[in-house]
């Protein structure tokens, strides 16, 4: 696929980050099935699966959203667009609290791979999974525990640490994404139906930060001793080497909300089944050009499509 270029409006990485809140686009799809995934740590928590059919010899591309989406963010919507397309039965994932949140009290995190393991296992077919943001450090998570049925993984816009990103996030642009972001948290945790004690509600209403909402809930819940733990355990990065299925990271150089850093960190040629496509511009989950999908649609799909061995029907 040709390099990504943007016209020079769109190279703006702030434009490109918030471009589909500002101007939301008109994703149609296929009317789809929901399946409902009882989760088995006895909560009885269930997690929604949007799911669209598709040929029956390509894998199943699980979508999943990042922090603070759901099943229906534009950015899911647009690549679900581009694999229905072309031919691929997609699984759009809300994850546990995520969406409307109605099917369960529980609440995820960066690193909660069992949630998205039950729902692959319910599935019990061949599935790749493809990961936006915080959803991108769950997929490269999940391949690197070599989780059953799942065949390839696609990344984008990953926070492979997340102690620096969310150090970068608080520092970057006064602080205003990560402002964004703990509000959509607290509207999540705070959602009708959520379980949270009393002092979890007053830590979440009460956090300014990300560090903050995850010391006061993200950690304790999960049995973390706070958020620095939390970040130390789920990082993607500690679990490249690890990855022994196709996979492919997208990431921008000017990526407002998560560093760049990590990246240069890696031996990426020591990693003989992961492919990394950076790009100057795109900013975060945006790659946007005009009159065209994003950028990370065409190229998921021609890497699906070549790692699982069967061609676009177009």
């Amino acid at each position: 696929m040709d390099a990504y270029l943007p016209g020079r409006a769109l190279r703006n990485p702030h434009l490109q980050t918030t471009r589909s809140r500002l101007l939301p686009p008109r994703v149609r799809l296929p009317e789809p099935e929901v399946v409902l995934v009882d989760m088995p740590d006895g909560s009885g928590d269930r997690l929604a699966l949007l799911l669209h059919e598709g040929d029956p010899d390509k894998p199943l591309v699980l979508v999943i959203h990042g922090l603070g989406g759901s099943a229906e963010s534009d950015y899911v919507r647009y690549l679900a667009a581009g694999l229905i397309g072309a031919g691929f039965p997609v699984g759009r994932l809300d994850l546990r609290g995520a969406g409307t949140g109605e099917h369960a009290v529980g609440m995820y995190h960066g690193g909660k791979t069992e949630d998205v393991r039950a729902v692959i296992d319910s599935l019990d077919r061949p599935v790749a999974v493809v990961g936006f943001s915080l959803g991108g450090n769950l997929t490269i998570k999940l391949l690197g525990e070599h989780t059953d049925h799942v065949v390839a993984g696609v990344a984008v816009s990953a926070p492979l640490d997340l102690a620096v990103s969310v150090e970068h996030l608080h520092h970057m642009a006064g602080g205003l994404y990560e402002k964004f972001l703990v509000h959509r948290l607290r509207k999540e945790a705070l959602r009708r139906g959520a379980r949270y004690t009393p002092e979890e509600r007053a830590g979440i209403v009460a956090a300014k930060g990300l560090v903050e909402f995850d010391n006061a809930v993200t950690a304790p819940r999960h049995g973390w001793r706070d958020a620095a733990e939390y970040y130390a355990v789920n990082s993607s990065i500690d679990y490249l080497d690890k990855v022994e299925l196709p996979l492919l990271l997208i990431h921008s150089k000017d990526d407002p909300m998560v560093p760049f850093g990590p990246y240069l960190s890696v031996d990426w040629e020591a990693l003989p089944t992961t492919e990394l496509v950076l790009t100057d511009h795109g900013g975060h989950v945006g790659f946007h050009s005009r009159g065209r999908p994003p950028y990370y649609v065409g190229l998921s799909v021609e890497f699906l499509d070549r790692v699982s061995g069967t061609p676009d029907p177009a």
